[in-house]
């Protein structure tokens, strides 16, 4: 899937772009200096446990996320493993945060983006290779939205005494089929999984507008970049070095 038609010489300054640490520091300036600039680290939310009512700084818990977040990617982006065991890790607040923010469904659904980015570490942890586009590709995804829409069904409509709320639900149920399958598909390094996560990007940033989730938009709108970089490094190193050392 040879989107971008680059000289070589183009192609090694994007690449040294993409492996760039100074992206990595850009990242997290971008989503840091703009929740705080956006006053995003002031928001609380009111947590009633016990009959007791507790101040909840959800934007500060937010912010922190996001900055674990950007490092997981831009590691991931890199091929590096740790980053998968930074995100395994970074999901289980990623799914706090979004309960906390409405999204009934996040204590089925996250469960399944924390496993996936756990083997995902686990199978780089052994082999690394990029390949081309199967039929494993294909099956993942499908696997991934039907999954999505089961579980954020269940969640809405079990998991909360809300009636549904249809334009959330697919708000929140159609990014996360597209994780899924982009999250399982990490295991096997497909350079083409690259567009999926430009899709993914698309969507969380519509959802995070409409959650009122300023810094998620900040962070999603340079990933949806770091997506474009990602693939032509990726697509690159497939054809010239497909084992990854």
């Amino acid at each position: 899937m040879a989107l971008f038609s680059l000289s070589q010489k183009s192609i090694q300054t994007i690449k040294a772009v993409t492996n760039s640490q100074y992206l990595d520091i850009i990242g997290l300036v971008i989503v840091l200096v703009g929740s705080i600039t956006l006053g995003y680290h002031k928001a609380e939310i009111p947590i009633h446990f016990k009959n007791t009512t507790y101040t909840f700084p959800l934007g500060i818990f937010s912010i922190v996320n996001v900055g674990f977040s950007m490092i997981s990617t831009r590691l991931v982006t890199k091929k590096n493993n740790i980053g998968n065991f930074i995100g395994t890790l970074n999901t289980a607040l990623s799914g706090a945060i979004d309960y906390l923010l409405g999204n009934a469904a996040a204590i089925l659904t996250y469960p399944i983006s924390f496993v996936g980015n756990y083997v995902a570490f686990r199978f780089w942890k052994r082999k690394r290779v990029l390949n081309s586009i199967d039929g494993i590709f294909y099956r993942n995804l499908l696997i991934g939205m039907v999954l999505s829409l089961i579980l954020n069904y269940l969640g809405f409509t079990y998991f909360s005494d809300k009636p549904i709320d249809w334009k959330l639900f697919f708000a929140i149920a159609i990014p996360a089929g597209i994780s899924f399958g982009g999250t399982f598909n990490n295991s096997r390094m497909y350079p083409d999984n690259w567009f999926m996560w430009q899709l993914y990007n698309l969507s969380k940033i519509v959802q995070s507008v409409m959650i009122l989730n300023i810094a998620n938009t900040i962070k999603y709108i340079f990933y949806f970049f770091n997506a474009i970089i990602g693939y032509i490094t990726w697509n690159d190193d497939k054809e010239h070095n497909p084992i990854v050392s």
